[in-house]
């Protein structure tokens, strides 16, 4: 599950989680940043300003997907729901993010449900500005716009967009008929 910052990939996915559950399926859920080493680190330059805190952010951020694939690949029971995996390429300067979405989508295990949740950048600031924790350097109206507009370029065929611009249940209803028509639930 990917989306810009402030789009409810989390609260999806534990929507999600809680649903699969009630059907006695097992789930984990591996959000990125996470809270393992590289996350931590991830999260601490992404907290930070500059080139250099991007470009580390950026690797520390990689490491910690890679970690997590790793951790979950030889899994054979139960569903595990990645909170920010091949999307976050979508961060890359923009002339970068194509060939590193291509890149990362030919070496990641491709998702069986790939969903984007999509949502107005100042819908998301305003749920961003809710939130109590320190600002992370994409978190202004103009990048998440940047970056709204690349990750929906790189969003193929293989995606399933949900808008969450709307506060309300419709978002996730749309989610749960998804994971009816996959025949998930």
């Amino acid at each position: 599950m990917d989306g810009l910052d402030g789009c409810g990939k989390d609260t999806h996915a534990l929507r999600i989680k809680r649903l699969l559950e009630t059907k006695g399926e097992r789930v984990d859920i591996v959000s990125h940043p996470s809270k393992r080493l590289f996350g931590r680190l991830s999260k601490r330059f992404l907290e930070g300003e500059g080139n250099s805190a991007r470009f580390l952010a950026t690797v520390f951020f990689t490491a910690d997907v890679l970690a997590s694939v790793r951790r979950f690949k030889n899994r054979r029971e139960g569903t595990t729901i990645f909170v920010r995996y091949l999307m976050g390429t979508a961060y890359l300067p923009r002339r970068l993010a194509p060939s590193g979405y291509t890149f990362f989508r030919r070496l990641l295990p491709f998702p069986d449900l790939a969903l984007f949740i999509d949502i107005d950048p100042e819908v998301a600031i305003d749920r961003i500005e809710r939130r109590d924790h320190k600002r992370e350097m994409f978190e202004t109206p103009e990048k998440l716009a940047r970056v709204r507009d690349t990750a929906t370029r790189l969003v193929s065929h293989e995606w399933e967009v949900v808008d969450n611009s709307q506060d309300g249940e419709q978002a996730f209803i749309e989610v749960e008929g998804i994971l009816r028509k996959r025949g998930m639930i």
